[in-house]
């Protein structure tokens, strides 16, 4: 990693309204374009690298941890030196131990991305410059990502449910609720993405949610292109700096001159 990939973003001007409606074929064009410029661009690829290797970390060292509690809660629990005993320990480490793997997964993909932010926001900034746009400068403050984030999933965590319910009581519905999931998932992607470029031109949630209501079907084809990867667990990682670069090319894109 060299020594700026984590450098603070330099101050440059604001520009927060996005008042240029985008095209329905924005989207994928921004979703490739980002594709493209983080493949296309050595230097943000140790950037790129960050939220897989906080995974990585993260999963590693909270599953060591849990992996030695349960050594010596087994131990605790079951002691002495006889064929039962052994046995015992054994079957009690196979459970816990599992327990203790699921959790360390999941704790490392609810935080990988939230400690990522840093990362992510400078290859926003980047790819704002490389479109010769005014480089965003003001981090999102905390409170108001947490809105966003929350918001996302105070409306896609009931969906999901829903549609799983749906799924029980009649399965054959799975033919209308798959493509929706589908279709949940791709705006989720879209809505989460936009957080680091408009949280770096100082947007507020209600412009957040302005700007996806004026160009909801460009977002959709923007999402629908990661969707397949995001089904499944941790893949998405992969797609967030692809993601944050052509959700960067969307802002960017709402502000062009000839266009307002």
């Amino acid at each position: 990693m060299t020594p700026d990939v984590l450098a603070p973003i330099p101050r440059a001007p604001l520009a927060v309204a996005a008042p240029a409606r985008l095209r329905v074929l924005d989207g994928p064009r921004a979703f490739f374009g980002g594709v493209g410029f983080v493949v296309g661009t050595p230097s943000v690829w140790p950037l790129a690298m960050v939220p897989v290797a906080i995974l990585f970390v993260l999963g590693a060292g909270s599953a060591a941890l849990g992996l030695f509690a349960t050594w010596h809660l087994v131990s605790w629990i079951v002691s002495g030196a006889s064929a039962w005993a052994t046995v015992g320990r054994f079957l009690l480490e196979l459970v816990f131990g599992g327990i203790a793997l699921i959790v360390s997964a999941l704790v490392a993909l609810a935080f990988a991305q939230p400690l990522s932010a840093r990362a992510l926001e400078a290859i926003s900034h980047r790819q704002a410059v490389a479109l010769g746009v005014a480089a965003p400068s003001e981090r999102s403050p905390i409170l108001r990502s947490l809105a966003v984030n929350l918001l996302g999933l105070a409306v896609g965590l009931p969906l999901f449910a829903l549609l799983a319910i749906v799924d029980l009581a009649f399965p054959p519905a799975g033919v209308v609720t798959w493509p929706l999931r589908f279709v949940l998932y791709a705006l989720l992607f879209a809505w989460d993405m936009l957080d680091y470029p408009l949280g770096l031109r100082g947007a507020t949630l209600g412009d957040r949610l302005r700007f996806f209501g004026r160009n909801f079907f460009s977002l959709l084809l923007f999402g629908i292109f990661a969707a397949p990867f995001l089904l499944v667990p941790g893949l998405g990682l992969f797609l967030l700096p692809f993601g944050v670069a052509g959700a960067t090319r969307l802002i960017a894109r709402s502000h062009e001159p000839a266009r307002s």
